[in-house]
């Protein structure tokens, strides 16, 4: 009699294993704001899955590929229904092992290759056991803009701000490109001890994503310049920050 109340338990307890839950497969890509897929060239983005509900991670890992088709992403217009993406494209395939439909949160952190621009979005959806989602499968957007800002001091306070700056995906800015710098306003806020100094504003020198600008602060001190690059017609925003002192001649 024990022995099989003993056999009904183990029989039980492997049929609500994950063994006997169906694997979904769920097709995760970013799509950076106003541009292409964020992929390997940038360091990728960190992907997390988790059950709303329950806060449990049920996969994760690493987006890596390709920005995808230019032409196709950029430059022709996209009927319904269109796809979009191609095996070389960037994306995570993740494996879910569920046994019945649960709400899901999809969460995307990067680009890893430039930490000073990471941000993270994210998005809820149910999924179903044995539904896969493939193709170009799940897609978030990322907006904003990859910057890397520096400053360089000369004598008698005389600083040269300058920034380094990219789409979301690494795609250039150039002038008469896809993403023209005469299309975004790119200035420097000067700040010391939280107050605000001045602002300047930061001109495209090229040949590539590279803004600068000149100002003079003859007072002494520590100072902060926050770069900032803004694309009014798409509400991208891309920040960073170089610190540098001016001493005393």
């Amino acid at each position: 009699m024990k022995s099989r109340f003993l056999w009904l338990i183990a029989i039980m307890s492997m049929l609500s294993s994950p063994v006997f839950a169906d694997q979904t497969q769920v097709m995760v890509r970013v799509l950076a704001g106003d541009s292409k897929f964020i992929g390997t060239g940038v360091g990728g983005m960190r992907v997390v899955i988790e059950d709303v509900e329950t806060g449990e991670i049920l996969d994760q890992g690493w987006i890596n590929g390709n920005t995808g088709d230019t032409p196709l992403l950029m430059e022709n217009p996209i009927a319904r229904g269109s796809r979009l993406t191609d095996d070389k494209t960037a994306g995570y395939l993740a494996t879910l092992n569920i046994n019945s439909p649960r709400l899901l949160r999809f969460t995307a952190i990067g680009p890893y290759g430039h930490r000073q621009s990471q941000q993270e979005t994210s998005v809820t959806t149910w999924v179903v056991p044995g539904k896969h989602m493939l193709g170009d499968g799940l897609v978030l957007t990322l907006p904003g803009f990859i910057v890397d800002a520096w400053a360089s001091v000369t004598e008698n306070g005389q600083v040269e701000i300058m920034a380094k700056a990219s789409l979301m995906c690494g795609c250039p800015i150039k002038p008469d490109g896809l993403w023209d710098p005469a299309n975004y306003e790119v200035k420097a806020t000067i700040m010391q001890d939280d107050k605000k100094i001045t602002e300047i504003d930061m001109s495209f020198t090229g040949p590539v994503g590279l803004f600068s600008g000149r100002l003079e602060l003859p007072e002494p001190g520590h100072y902060k310049a926050i770069v900032h690059i803004f694309d009014p017609e798409n509400a991208n925003v891309g920040v960073d920050r170089a610190m540098f002192e001016i001493t005393k001649p």
